[in-house]
């Protein structure tokens, strides 16, 4: 082995002598394990080569402590609900965001709105639901295409955002910029209606109190919160064509599909992430995520309780790396699963199919404490975290009872 690479991977840029701090180095054989970190950047990852120039290696490091926070005027010590006032730069129990390759979307709960942020900036330059950055009314000038009321959720495709307004009981999908809606699932195609499942009726066309929005190639994952399930609409239909948690049914919305938890039920889900392979979805009340193969309605992975799908006690057996507690939000990258444990206010990520966490937000690196803001305020501190994204270099999560979102 005679050459070693270190980049940052947001931007692939090779960092030079003096750009980083040598942590450890191991070589054993042909092997050689790197712990490096750098001022430059977060994410970082290392070449390694062997003598014919082949890279051989390539190991990723992650930091647990935040490096950008939006909500808090650049202040890691802060947490204050609006500080400084409603505005472009301000948040108050935010609850949903989403990421792309422009920049940032956070749903911005308390003040009725969503926000969008470009780049790296941390003052937004677009907003949902509100006429101004200084207003946060809930459905501000009457129920329309342009009004919210408490949004959870975000998610972001090739051509728009969906957002979840929770209290109008919709998802509103927005064309590109635009600000103002043009489809709407939960309510019979109108804007100017929010009744819980559209008058009372529980079906594929109806929802009630929506949280958590995925989105893939193929549609759109609601997770409807308050109807025990989460439902799959096919393209740009807004009827749901495939329900998780009711046992294939429409037209019912059962707590754990009739009371008994198993791998069909689901108990107020939350959350929930796609990726190629599968659906995951946050079972925010039976404290577990699930993990569904393919196309199936049966889950057959589970997060939270040692591998039962019978049980669904908080932190069972103790808050440890393979406990729960109100799981509110999950997300998926390559190497990976995120989950945002609430109720232990910490963030877990776990590495492949595995279901014991390898690594922990919010808890300074123990995964057997669940202090909300551990150590105090700070870039290490985490109070009830609502919701993760993760792009192909960083990770954002939503840690609403600090009134912020922080970047890793």
């Amino acid at each position: 082995m005679n050459k070693a690479v270190f980049r940052c991977a947001h931007n692939r840029k090779q960092l030079t002598n003096g750009g980083f701090v040598m942590k450890q180095i191991i070589k054993i054989s042909i092997i050689m394990l790197m712990a490096i970190t750098s001022p430059a950047c977060n994410y970082l990852y290392t070449e390694l080569f062997d003598q014919k120039n082949i890279p051989v290696i390539l190991q990723l490091g992650l930091s647990q402590t935040a490096k950008r926070v939006y909500g808090q005027s650049g202040s890691f010590t802060a947490n204050m609900p609006n500080n400084d006032g409603v505005s472009a730069d301000s948040l108050f129990w935010p609850k949903g965001v989403a990421v792309d390759a422009g920049g940032v979307y956070i749903a911005d709960y308390q003040n009725n709105r969503v926000l969008y942020y470009s780049g790296t900036s941390t003052t937004a330059s677009r907003v949902y639901g509100q006429s101004s950055f200084s207003s946060n009314a809930y459905n501000n000038n009457g129920l329309s295409a342009d009004s919210l009321a408490a949004p959870t959720g975000v998610a972001v495709d090739a051509n728009g955002v969906y957002i979840a307004d929770y209290q109008n009981n919709r998802v509103l999908y927005y064309s590109g910029t635009s600000t103002t809606a043009e489809r709407v699932y939960g309510q019979g195609g109108s804007f100017s209606t929010n009744t819980y499942n559209n008058g009372g009726v529980v079906s594929a066309d109806s929802l009630g109190g929506p949280a958590g929005i995925a989105v893939d190639a193929s549609g759109v994952y609601i997770a409807d919160s308050t109807n025990n399930r989460v439902l799959y609409y096919s393209g740009t239909s807004t009827t749901a064509e495939r329900v998780y948690g009711q046992g294939g049914g429409f037209s019912t919305n059962t707590y754990n599909n009739g009371g008994v938890v198993s791998a069909d039920s689901l108990g107020g889900p939350a959350g929930v992430a796609v990726d190629v392979d599968g659906v995951y979805i946050a079972d925010y009340q039976n404290n577990r995520v699930l993990y569904y193969s393919g196309t199936s309605t049966t889950a057959t992975r589970v997060y939270g309780q040692s591998g039962s799908f019978t049980a669904n006690m908080s932190n069972n057996g103790g808050v440890s790396a393979d406990s729960l507690f109100w799981p509110n939000g999950v997300a998926v990258d390559a190497n990976g699963v995120y989950i945002a444990d609430s109720g232990n206010n910490r963030v877990l990520y776990y590495s492949g199919t595995s279901t014991t966490a390898s690594r922990v937000y919010g808890q300074g690196g123990s995964f057997s404490t669940n202090a909300y803001n551990n150590g105090g305020v700070n870039a290490d501190s985490l109070n009830s975290p609502q919701t993760v994204a993760v792009d192909a270099s960083r990770v954002y999560i939503v840690d609403a009872g600090n009134n912020r979102v922080l970047w890793y």
